[in-house]
């Protein structure tokens, strides 16, 4: 495309007359079943697959073939072109067990809240491996309980914006009000595109900004540019 990223079709076969006897519970579960109107169910091994996807933000789908039974699965996902993806998160002579981490990221205490489990296991992982200790909470006032008293150790806390109940703005706002304007610092993880994210995350006192799907380099050049701008403010 013109703006630099390259949609990339996958489609792969699904093989129907596998049988039932020889125990291939992840295929039956993948395979579609036949109904009057030829619409194919999902089962669960797709439902999975479609969940991925969508993280990704991508499309997914079951092809029937003409018995009405799922014969092929097809996604697209969209790739950017850049340059270069890498980035130097380690310094010199360092050695530690996380082999991606760096004494920037080393021993920080993070507070992650979302209430997807997949997203909060994937984004945990992520950020162990840059060497944070992360305590993870699934709401919005999870999260607000774990931060309340005053002797709180987090010094960043990380935001799903589209938690039910109580979303990231209503909570970096509560934080704010009842917490120091500058600490702990806020970081917002959204899979919106829109370009009035950012602005309105500034106006709440959110300082940062991470796109999903969440990736190692975009949490460790996020985290690092939080981190060296409050240590400037400081």
């Amino acid at each position: 495309m013109s703006d630099g990223d390259v949609y990339i079709r996958f489609e792969i076969a699904i093989n129907n007359n596998v049988s039932e006897s020889e125990g291939s519970t992840s295929m039956s579960q993948l395979r579609g079943k036949r109904y009057a109107n030829d619409v194919v169910e999902e089962g669960l091994s797709f439902s999975i697959c479609k969940k991925l996807v969508h993280l990704m933000q991508g499309k997914i789908w079951m092809v029937p073939n003409s018995q009405g039974l799922a014969e092929s699965m097809g996604f697209v996902l969209r790739f950017q072109l850049r340059s270069s993806i890498s980035i130097a998160i380690s310094e010199p002579g360092e050695s530690s067990e996380h082999p991606h981490s760096n004494s920037l990221f080393r021993g920080l205490q993070v507070l992650l809240a979302d209430s997807d489990d997949l997203n909060r296991a994937v984004t945990r992982r992520l950020l162990e491996k840059l060497g944070c200790n992360v305590a993870t909470v699934s709401s919005g006032f999870e999260c607000l309980s774990a931060i309340g008293p005053a002797a709180s150790s987090f010094q960043i806390v990380l935001l799903d914006l589209q938690m039910p109940e109580l979303d990231g703005f209503e909570i970096a706002a509560r934080i704010r009000k009842f917490r120091s304007r500058s600490w702990p610092l806020i970081v917002a993880l959204t899979a919106s595109s829109d370009d009035d994210v950012w602005d309105n995350c500034l106006q709440i006192g959110i300082n940062g900004v991470i796109r999903k799907p969440v990736v190692l380099q975009g949490i460790a050049s996020e985290l690092r540019r939080v981190l060296l701008m409050a240590n400037k403010a400081v």
